[in-house]
């Protein structure tokens, strides 16, 4: 076989804080598949400074402008880690250029956002495609313990997965506030500012339209619930996803604002050659000042529980852990722990993203997975409507 040439990589990010501490170091822990190119920062800040490199031989550039990464014909592959109103924009934009896209997740904000990135990724020069980021799900405890364990159960009672967490500077859920009038204070910014603001909050009064309609205004618990799963709940809804499948109905839906939850039901044709039993998922997640992180996906059978916990999406440090609970011999709890370190996990992510790209593999984060996603949002979005009576039902 011969050795096929690293990837060059250029990168559109809003701020420094992912790239520095979780993919810069996992690109250059991988130099034979990944060699960093160009960056771009859209932060008015020092966030505009040239990166450190985690080992010392980068010799990737920064650029005041997007256009650059775009149109530079040395660049292959390009990073968007872009805001999410973004992501469509830049997304179709590099696939119109030839460059594959790995875009954070969820791939857009609305379904027919996301259709037009996978309707331009047909159309793409040189075969280029879109990989949407989603490094828990290529944690190597998660496919080959967590998922098998899950598949080993007679039959599913029940399962919860939960994200409740505190502030961290891995992300901004704790305090993302998107405004869709004028920003207070908006005068006083410098005049390059006051256009990007302008120019998001119109990207994102779009994309709410093709959410909500457009003769109808999102009311506070909407926007809330909206801004919370395109933020946190895109990365839970993808792990759910791949282990249990979408489910067959929403329920209960509870929206008071920074927690949310939310029942999903399953018909029971999880567990592959199973007799299907119908069962149930609490999904409950929120926000507060606790310093911690309390995530995990369990699914309950009879004689077994089996749980993955781990953390904000680019929080580093803390590894992904899979838990099995059974019965021993003498009726005591016994427990298994098999873990995966967070380089684990963004490693697993990149290769394979490059199998997928330069091997023709297939990968399980596509657009038209993560499209999955954004109908799971819509369906929870119109069954909340239905429970606060803004939708007429044949009930009334």
């Amino acid at each position: 076989m011969t050795q096929q040439a690293p990837l060059r990589v250029g990168i559109l990010a809003a701020g420094s804080h992912p790239i520095q501490t979780i993919y810069l170091p996992a690109l250059h822990a991988l130099p034979t598949l990944y060699s960093v190119t160009a960056i771009y920062f859209s932060s008015q800040s020092q966030e505009n400074a040239t990166p450190a490199p985690a080992n010392g031989t980068s010799t990737a550039s920064t650029t005041q402008n997007p256009d650059t990464i775009l149109s530079d014909p040395d660049i292959n592959l390009v990073l968007n880690f872009m805001p999410n109103e973004y992501h469509e924009l830049y997304t179709i934009a590099a696939l119109q250029a030839g460059k594959h896209v790995m875009v954070e997740a969820p791939v857009s904000l609305s379904i027919p956002s996301a259709r037009r990135i996978i309707e331009a990724e047909k159309e793409a020069p040189n075969r280029a495609r879109v990989f949407v980021a989603s490094a828990r799900r290529y944690a190597p405890c998660f496919e080959d313990v967590f998922k098998k364990e899950v598949r080993s159960l007679d039959r599913i009672h029940y399962a919860r997965c939960r994200m409740i967490a505190g502030p961290h500077v891995a992300h901004t859920a704790t305090s993302l506030r998107v405004d869709t009038g004028n920003m207070e204070g908006e005068s006083q910014a410098p005049p390059s500012i006051v256009q990007v603001g302008e120019d998001r909050t119109k990207r994102l009064k779009g994309l709410l339209e093709e959410v909500f309609g457009k003769d109808e205004q999102p009311n506070q618990e909407r926007m809330a619930l909206s801004r919370f799963l395109a933020s946190l709940g895109c990365h839970d809804f993808g792990l759910m996803r791949d282990t249990l499948g979408y489910p067959d109905a929403i329920s209960n839906i509870s929206v008071n604002e920074p927690f949310y939850s939310a029942l999903f039901h399953y018909n029971g044709a999880v567990v592959e050659g199973a007799h299907p039993h119908p069962f149930t998922l609490m999904y409950e997640t929120g926000t507060d000042c606790v310093p911690r992180c309390d995530a995990q996906l369990a699914v309950y059978g009879q004689t077994k529980t089996v749980t993955i916990h781990y953390d904000l999406p680019y929080a580093r440090g803390q590894p992904v852990r899979v838990v099995v609970e059974t019965a021993d011999e003498r009726g005591g709890l016994m427990q298994t722990e098999t873990v995966s370190t967070w380089e684990e996990a963004y490693r697993g992510e990149l290769k394979a993203l490059y199998a997928y790209l330069s091997q023709g593999k297939p990968a399980k984060t596509t657009a038209r997975d993560s499209l999955e996603d954004i109908k799971l949002f819509q369906t929870i979005f119109e069954q909340y409507d239905r429970q606060c009576g803004t939708i007429r039902t044949p009930l009334g």
